[in-house]
């Protein structure tokens, strides 16, 4: 079968990643470089009276230091509008025991010291830092926004396996995949107050400047695969321009024209943590919030935190090439597949409709209703009339108009043509011929297409029962 994209191979190593994590627990666990001794179990969080919004700001006021309310108000809002997303995410633990000995339900920090020391022994091309700004953000994720970092640690197994092959292929630090959790917490459809969009967060004016597709059924900055090519090759792009991974970052979350503003203000130097005052609030905290993240997925345990991955009712799935255009709920009904899981799998068809395609669209199914899709493909196009056919039968006639019967017992019904159905099925439905509906629609033929509007009369004996 003729499939544009690798999500076979994506998914199948998805299942494995679900398989292993589930078992990790039998496996055994090298010792931490550091004694338990310096280990403090956070106190549990209280109830909070606050609003999770305004909890979150309370926090970045914290975090940024002294900014003002606006710029506060701007990332908190931003970062809420990314991190939520409940799809797909009824959560499995995947720990039953800590290797340390941490109740599920225990917070956990460590001094200074610790932090200092781990940082030191992460070998990464990507120049980490650990500061109080840092801190401040693992004290967010393991601590404040726990269950969220569980949620997308256990989402991560569902992309991070392709997106790891594409910055391998692009010779890349593999850290970079956690840029996933600090732009959407792994939500391909986010949608941020700046109107970005996807897994990566791509801004309309950049998508479209990197060659994406974006119009009003297509947007493939909310495709997985499409997504990632683009966001890593704008990441190489922009790592070629400042050379070191800091202020490519800074640069990705703000754009170039801001970075280049900040340098020149910080006397041209290309340090990130001496231009990050001279940056937009967001991008002071965006390099920051990154960094503690890659400490903490490399840390998970020592963090007692537990991915939560998500309960999906396939484990592969392949594409299909679909050349005639189909919404999303006919197909749903024809192969016996949620409509929620279409829209999981298709998130850049934002109309829940596969359009029309010379080359075929590659619509991504999960693998055991590639079979019923194949058995049920002409059902599907029933009565799909293409441009070209038009256009190469198409003969001038004269201008029919319509036949209004007036027979008093009459009425008017309106038929909106479905997918698949014939002038034959809808002429016996009513009890009337062919020739009718033609005559009072003032048709030339049988042609009829999906969401056309046919006039038909029936006696008003037939009138309520016609209708439905």
């Amino acid at each position: 079968m003729e499939t544009k994209r690798p999500y076979f191979i994506f998914f199948t190593s998805t299942f494995i990643l679900f398989f292993s994590a589930c078992t990790e627990i039998n496996q055994s666990v090298s010792s931490v470089e550091l004694s338990k001794d310096s280990t403090r179990r956070a106190p549990k969080a209280k109830a909070a009276d606050k609003s999770m919004l305004s909890a979150i700001m309370g926090f970045f006021d914290t975090a940024q230091g002294q900014q003002n309310s606006e710029d506060s108000d701007t990332y908190a809002i931003g970062y809420l509008d990314s991190a939520a997303n409940n799809l797909f995410t009824i959560p499995i633990d995947t720990f039953s025991v800590n290797p340390y000995g941490f109740q599920k339900d225990e917070l956990i920090s460590y001094p200074d010291s610790v932090y200092q020391q781990r940082f030191n022994n992460i070998t990464s091309d990507l120049e980490l830092t650990y500061n109080s700004h840092v801190e401040n953000f693992i004290d967010l994720y393991a601590i404040r926004k726990k269950d969220l970092t569980e949620r997308m640690m256990g989402k991560s197994m569902l992309y991070f396996p392709y997106i790891e092959q594409v910055l391998m292929e692009e010779k890349l630090p593999q850290e970079l995949k956690y840029l996933t959790m600090v732009e959407s917490a792994l939500h391909a459809t986010a949608s941020s107050h700046m109107e970005a969009v996807g897994l990566w967060q791509i801004r309309y004016n950049t998508g479209r400047w990197l060659g994406m597709q974006i119009n009003d059924y297509l947007d493939e900055r909310r495709d997985p695969y499409v997504s990632t090519q683009t966001a890593v090759k704008y990441l190489k792009k922009l790592y070629s321009m400042y050379g070191n991974w800091p202020m490519a970052l800074a640069a990705y979350n703000s754009g170039p024209g801001n970075v280049n503003k900040a340098i020149i203000r910080a006397g041209r130097s290309k340090n990130y943590w001496k231009i990050r005052k001279y940056l937009p609030s967001e991008t002071r905290s965006y390099v920051p919030a990154f960094m503690a993240l890659v400490y903490l997925n490399r840390y998970s345990k020592e963090h007692n935190l537990r991915p939560q991955l998500p309960e999906l009712p396939f484990q592969a799935v392949d594409t299909v090439r679909l050349y005639h255009e189909v919404d999303f709920e006919e197909l749903s009904d024809v192969l016996a597949l949620e409509q929620e899981h279409l829209e999981f799998l298709n998130p850049a068809l934002t109309k829940k409709i596969v359009p029309a395609s010379r080359d075929g669209w590659p619509l991504v199914l999960p693998l055991n209703k590639i079979a019923a899709f194949e058995s049920e493909y002409q059902s599907l196009i029933a009565g799909y009339v293409s441009d070209d056919e038009i256009a190469t039968t198409a003969q001038v006639l004269k201008q029919r108009k319509e036949i209004v019967p007036n027979a008093p017992d009459l009425k008017l019904i309106e038929h909106k043509v479905k997918r698949g159905q014939t002038m034959i099925g809808i002429a016996a439905r009513y009890g009337v011929s062919i020739r009718q509906i033609r005559d009072w629609n003032a048709m030339h033929d049988n042609v009829i297409r999906s969401g056309q509007s046919l006039k038909i009369y029936v006696p008003e004996s037939q009138y309520a029962r016609s209708r439905y």
